[in-house]
């Protein structure tokens, strides 16, 4: 298949070299450092539990308009740019390709329906744990496993991905109500990035502190509200629990990606994650007071990098 990785960060680096095992990659990104190191030196990969790194060669572009439509693309840059990508590479589009989004937070798949017709969108996320090295490399922190579905089910092409996932080393799931699976990982996302941002702090200090411990549930409470409001139910105590394990035991030295993205001052992707929620719960009449509180506060942090 000939496949394009929009956003060519941590997750988008595994993604397009695991897949080039099998496939015609084209990594695409609009940090020019980033593709001339891609393009010079190969994707390099960096197996954490095995301690050894491999060098993955495929092609890199800033600008991918003298490229063809692509069978597959694979969109990995952060939510708040999913617009003005599609935007900037509708080229690499046909009738028959098919997106797939494994980004955080929810609303994603929206986003795609504005230029891809709702048959050809695949909806996911992925459980694996990356982060970057240096430009062009990336550590590959703990494998996981990629959920995917469909908006409009079929088996043929979900199958066709799933296998093909499978075929370059990358385990997946293939799920009919692919939704349960991105609000599990949304109310993961919301109650532990948002908390660590504002505070500054580790994973595990939302379970060692009193108050901190109290807005994760409050947050994680009105998430299940609008979740089950929306069609999706889940047992409120049982999302509390999950997440309070993951804290102390899945995560509890983690450093959340928009703690690093306040802390670099670098724009967030609250609008998707908590603020995903917020207008979901506008909707349906759900107050969301801590998500809403949550919002504006990271908002001002975004407001005072300026200053």
């Amino acid at each position: 298949m000939k496949v394009a990785v929009i956003g060519a960060g941590a997750m988008g680096g595994l993604y397009g070299a695991y897949l080039s095992r099998k496939n015609d990659v084209y990594m695409i990104d609009i940090n020019e450092k980033v593709v001339k190191s891609i393009n010079e030196n190969g994707l390099i990969i960096y197996e954490r539990e095995n301690n050894k790194k491999e060098k993955f060669l495929v092609s890199a572009f800033t600008d991918s308009s003298n490229l063809g439509p692509m069978d597959l693309v694979i969109i990995f840059v952060k939510n708040l740019y999913t617009t003005s990508a599609l935007k900037n590479n509708l080229n690499l589009f046909s009738d028959s390709t098919l997106v797939i989004t494994l980004q955080n937070g929810a609303g994603n798949d929206r986003d795609l329906e504005k230029f891809i017709k709702k048959e050809n969108i695949l909806i996911g996320t992925t459980e694996h744990s990356c982060s970057i090295l240096e430009t062009g490399e990336v550590s590959h922190n703990q494998e996981g496993i990629t959920n995917i579905g469909m908006l409009v089910y079929n088996d043929n092409i979900i199958k066709r991905i799933s296998d093909e996932f499978k075929a370059c080393s990358l385990k997946t799931e293939v799920y009919q109500n692919i939704q349960e699976i991105i609000w599990s990982k949304l109310f993961i996302n919301m109650a532990l990035n948002s908390t660590t941002a504002i505070l500054n702090c580790k994973v595990g200090y939302l379970e060692k502190s009193k108050d901190a411990s109290e807005i994760v549930q409050s947050i994680l409470s009105e998430a299940v509200d609008v979740a089950i409001a929306d069609g999706t139910f889940f047992n409120k105590k049982e999302v509390i629990d999950k997440v309070q394990k993951c804290i102390r035991e899945d995560l509890p030295n983690a450093i959340t990606s928009m703690n690093q993205d306040v802390s670099n001052k670098r724009l967030t992707e609250i609008d998707h994650i908590n603020g995903a929620v917020a207008n979901l719960a506008k909707l349906y009449k759900i107050p969301t007071p801590y998500n809403d509180c949550i919002i504006h506060i990271i908002h001002a942090l975004e407001g005072l990098y300026n200053i």
